[in-house]
């Protein structure tokens, strides 16, 4: 619809002028253009003539607003809180015309229950800057989602339903997984090929006339060598799926959103660097590397194969209380004992590390302000005096006074180059330290949903085995290796997030202490070349 219609702003709005949207505020008199542009947006253009686009739901046409106070009432004492916003990273298209059969791409993405998440803006200070977590040094952090849903996770893993035995789906041979023990100590998935992934030239697309717009990744991964298209919504369904499908899984977390500074060119390589790194995370995985869903984000190219797809994974009977139905050890399950002192050894740990990681992360912003700020300017001043020395005894009358004052402004100069090379060693170490550090900040935040699951399942054990009555002794030892399955699962995760930062690790510090050596190494050779400007002391003489 295109008639100019008045309205009045019933909530305010802290529209983002990058992405076409308006500014308003409650009271406010506009002139809606265009009642839905799409997702939830209109367009309207305010008293001032600056026209853009306002969430359809926080405006109210002049001539129903009376119409919406309670009867008997002049005002609204507690008004109620603005709805959600739509979302921040909604796609327009040029093609928003076309026949209602023909679907715009990958159109029918989101579920009803999916937008209702989704329409929330996004944090301010997750993407906004490059300072979210560490000071003005240049490094964003990796943030989990806040889950929306009220249940537990052990209630929304299904594991307690398949602990019961009310789960009953047949599960194919194909969607078998397996736990094996190698060394007869350690149980561990069953070892698959690594899934390597490229992510280049991201292209900034635009939808409804350009006016939103969004970017799309070109991803080539190992398996087929064939590049695809995905959008960042599109990284996001997948996450959201893999979490559904893997319980007790330690996902890790995608890169967030953006609010403002989506398309500058820095963040855009950033992000795209960020997904990457998530996406070869997941490839090494290898349970969810070779998963059917992954197969079909890495892989899929036409958009009816793609909403095909997309609808078989969210009706997947494997995800869940499934999940643990696929599950099955080669090896002889743990003990309940043994299993609950591992997953404890675990929590244990894996709240030290969050605490030490914390602690790292603060000591690198410590390190690289102080490189780029204190010492750097230390370094800079003495050779801003040395230099002004040597011009000072330049203008002496001893001649032989000549060699010493030309070093010691070449000692000036050695000085000042330090200071640029301590301004920029922390890019080389402490940035790239804390990049992996982050990473890993984030995986540990989905720790605790493993962990709760784990803690559900030995809860219920506990309560079917103490509860009073009769007791149907086949049915408690079904109940008691149910829960076995799940610990070997539980514990299978946990050896695999074991063996990734043990790689991991080794290879953040051989990085960090190679930058290091380099570092110090540079530093010694302009200094050796500063000391050989200066002639032997009996010269002078």
């Amino acid at each position: 619809m295109t008639t100019a219609l008045p309205a009045r702003v019933l909530y305010d709005f802290d529209g983002q002028a990058g992405n076409n949207e308006l500014t308003v505020f409650e009271n406010d008199l506009i002139t809606v253009v265009c009642e839905d542009v799409g997702e939830g947006w209109g367009e309207a253009v305010k008293a001032s003539g600056e026209q853009g686009l306002v969430p359809a739901s926080y405006i109210e046409y002049e001539g129903a607003y009376e119409t919406m106070q309670p009867a008997g009432q002049d005002d609204w004492n507690e008004p109620l809180p603005p709805p959600p916003a739509p979302d921040v990273n909604v796609q327009f298209d040029n093609t928003a015309n076309t026949a209602p059969d023909q679907d715009q791409e990958w159109s029918d993405y989101d579920s009803d229950e999916e937008q209702a998440v989704r329409q929330t803006r996004p944090s301010l200070s997750v993407d906004q800057d490059d300072d979210s977590r560490s000071g003005s040094h240049g490094q964003r952090s990796y943030t989990m989602k806040k889950s929306m849903n009220r249940f537990t996770p052990y209630v929304k893993s299904g594991a307690e339903d398949f602990i019961l035995g009310k789960d009953n789906e047949e599960i194919s041979d194909s969607d078998m997984i397996t736990i094996i023990c190698p060394n007869n100590i350690d149980l561990c998935w069953q070892p698959n090929n690594v899934v390597t992934v490229k992510i280049i030239e991201p292209i900034k697309k635009h939808k409804f006339k350009g006016m939103k717009s969004f970017m799309s990744y070109h991803i080539t991964p190992s398996t087929t060598n064939l590049t695809i298209e995905r959008r960042y919504k599109q990284f996001d369904w997948f996450h959201d799926r893999l979490t559904e499908k893997f319980p007790c899984f330690i996902v890790p977390p995608l890169p967030e959103k953006a609010v403002v500074g989506r398309y500058q060119q820095d963040f855009i390589e950033q992000r795209r660097e960020k997904l990457e790194l998530w996406l070869n995370r997941i490839g090494r995985h290898p349970i969810i590397s070779h998963c059917n869903v992954t197969h079909h984000f890495l892989t899929c190219q036409d958009e009816k194969d793609w909403k095909g797809g997309k609808r078989k994974a969210e009706a997947d009977k494997t995800a869940r209380s499934g999940f643990f139905m696929t599950v099955k050890c080669d090896a002889p399950l743990p003990d309940t004992l043994i299993s609950e002192s591992y997953v404890g050894s675990f929590s244990v740990f894996h709240k030290k590390m969050e605490g030490t990681l914390d602690k790292l992360v603060k000591q690198n912003d410590d390190y690289a302000g102080k490189m780029t700020g204190g010492i750097k300017h230390m370094y800079s001043k003495y050779g801003s005096i040395f230099k002004e020395l040597g011009e000072l005894f330049d203008t002496g009358p001893l001649n032989n006074s000549k060699p010493v004052n030309v070093a010691l402004m070449s000692t000036g100069r050695c000085y000042q180059e330090i200071s640029e090379v301590y301004e920029n060693q922390p890019r080389y170490d402490a940035h790239v330290m804390c990049e992996s550090v982050r990473e890993y900040q984030g995986m540990l935040g989905a720790v605790p949903d493993m962990l709760h699951v784990h803690k559900g399942a030995a809860q219920k054990v506990k309560d079917y085995t103490q509860r009073e009555g009769e007791k149907d002794a086949e049915e408690e030892q079904n109940v008691l290796q149910r829960y076995s399955t799940i610990s070997a699962a539980v514990m299978s995760e946990i050896n695999h997030f074991h063996s990734e930062r043990t790689i991991d690790f080794n290879i953040m510090m051989r990085g960090f202490l190679q930058s290091q050596i380099e570092f110090h190494k540079n530093i010694a050779q302009k200094l050796e070349h500063a000391l050989s400007q200066y002639p032997a002391p009996e010269t002078l003489e």
